[in-house]
């Protein structure tokens, strides 16, 4: 895997980092000086064969925001590159980002125009990396890594003023609707945790009355400003960050937020330089400013990379394609054996047996006649899986009810005089047995059920639960008989309790009889 190198640019010097599966270890601090740019070039040689970005972390930052008409292709390429060398005509490391679109009107493009103004700070960099070359997959800033990865700890997606610490001072970023609008850095003389609060105090207040007067938040707002702090430091910070009418402060821990986003060299104070370049290397920022002649390098390993991969792949997909035809033709070459030896055994045994057969005064065509017509009988005979599934079906639906024991007979004339009478409290009757066609019997299956003992003492409960369970069994082809109940039912006598469920025995479970039939 290709090894990632970080160099973060800040004011006075250049320093190398590492980056490794989450932890970053530095690996060397370069000056501008000839004597630092050759000892650069040397660690550059050193490490031809890594991908190294360029993290500017400076106060010489531009940005324009703009509504531009809503354009696309080589048009909307040459608006945004015009409107780059009006702003930001001194410099090549400038870019645009796109902020959306209006929601009404002819819905322009919202456009941040952002750029690097002081060339000459990073010329010496840029052109030892181009002498090398190295490939540099861009030059980013600290604000394009805060638009990638900020909305994701910064919760919705209101306006907010997001204050975090870097070596090169305390950095302000107005992000709104999870789009960063413009950044700006506040240098430190002493780096001390007081100073920082009071910088992150004035600078904030003095932001808020910029975003005022420049219409992008409304007059008596408050405006929500989250610090990115160590819980350590952060007693300290609040005492110069106080909320007020115009300024909500909030503060989330640096080390907690290193953590969620993979971090694992997590931070030792408020410094979040490390989170940055975790963030740059993990969430790349689609947008960078370097030109296309500083990372032409780069596209070529692209290019290269991607040529191999695909490479790679035609011979793992030709190896496989080769190895599943070897297989499939061996397994073709075993099966034909098979089925050859096979079918020599089956001609001689087959020989073997005619000659063995009696012989008959029955012709082939005759013989398979009778075959057919006991195929047809066979169809015809009766069955009772139908009747089963029928019945399994209603128990699905009663699962109260617990079968205990299943006879099946077949029957020509259906016995009417046996069944039980209906039941008084349900008012209902039993119905006449369905007539079946002339010549066919019935399949007959008779099940003795147990209801619950909890029912042992409710008589109602057990009537209705049996006439609701043959009313599910019967239809237009079956006939269902209540056999027996639980108890004798006398229209003359009241349903009463007469057994304690609660010192009920198992053998008092109440017990039934079911009579089911259905037409051959």
């Amino acid at each position: 895997m290709t090894a990632r190198r970080i160099l973060l640019l800040d004011g006075s010097s250049l320093t190398a980092y590492q980056w490794n599966g989450g932890r970053i270890k530095a690996e060397g601090e370069f000056s501008p000086e000839p004597v630092g740019t050759e000892a650069f070039a040397g660690y550059l040689k050193k490490h031809r064969s890594s991908l190294f970005y360029l993290l500017a972390d400076t106060g010489d930052e531009g940005f324009q925001l703009e509504d531009l008409p809503y354009v696309q292709g080589g048009d909307r390429a040459a608006l945004l590159q015009r409107r780059l060398s009006q702003y930001f005509y001194n410099t090549p490391l400038a870019t645009a980002i796109s902020l959306g679109r209006a929601t009404s009107g002819r819905r322009d493009e919202k456009i941040l125009f952002a750029a690097l103004t002081r060339i000459e700070s990073f010329t010496p960099w840029l052109d030892t990396l181009d002498a090398a070359e190295s490939m540099l997959a861009g030059v980013y800033s600290i604000p394009l890594v805060l638009a990638g990865c900020g909305p994701q700890f910064l919760g919705d997606g209101g306006p907010v003023l997001f204050v975090t610490l870097t070596r090169g001072g305390v950095r302000q970023s107005f992000i709104d609707g999870g789009k960063l609008h413009f950044s700006r850095l506040s240098q430190l003389a002493t780096q001390s945790v007081e100073e920082v609060g009071r910088v992150c105090a004035n600078e904030s207040a003095k932001i808020f009355q910029y975003l005022v007067a420049q219409r992008q938040l409304p007059r008596g707002s408050t405006l929500r400003t989250v610090v990115l702090a160590h819980r350590e430091q952060m007693p300290a910070l609040q005492e110069y960050c106080q909320s007020s009418a115009e300024l909500q402060f909030e503060f989330v821990d640096l080390a907690t937020t290193a953590r969620k986003l993979g971090l694992k060299d997590l931070p030792e104070d408020s410094s979040a330089d490390k989170l940055f370049i975790h963030c740059l290397v993990t969430k790349t920022p689609p947008q960078q400013f370097a030109p296309a002649k500083q990372t032409r390098f780069h596209k070529l390993w692209q290019i290269r990379s991607a040529l191999t991969s695909v490479g790679w792949v035609i011979l793992a997909g030709c190896l496989l394609f080769a190895g599943k035809s070897a297989l499939e033709i061996k397994e073709v070459q075993d099966r034909t054996d098979t089925i050859r030896m096979a079918t020599g055994a089956d001609t001689q045994r087959y020989n073997g047996l005619l000659a063995g057969l009696p012989k008959i005064n029955l012709t082939p065509d005759n013989l398979r006649a009778l075959t057919g017509r006991y195929e047809a009988l066979q169809k015809r005979m009766p069955g009772i899986t139908p009747l089963l599934s029928h019945l399994g079906r209603a128990l699905n639906e009663y699962p109260r009810i617990e079968l205990v024991r299943l006879n099946w007979r077949l029957a020509d004339v259906l016995d009417v005089a046996t069944p039980a009478p209906a039941s008084a409290a349900s008012g209902t009757s039993a119905p006449a047995p369905l007539a079946p066609a002339a010549g066919s019997g019935w399949t007959v299956l008779e099940i003795e059920a147990q209801l619950p003992l909890v029912l042992v003492s409710d008589q109602r409960a057990q009537i209705e639960l049996i006439e609701n369970f043959a009313a599910r069994l019967r239809d237009a082809q079956t006939d269902v008989r209540i056999m027996s109940r639980p108890f004798d039912i006398e229209s003359d006598k009241p349903l009463r309790s007469t057994t304690d469920a609660s010192k009920a025995q198992p053998a008092a479970v109440p017990k039934f009889s079911l009579r089911i039939a259905q037409a051959l």
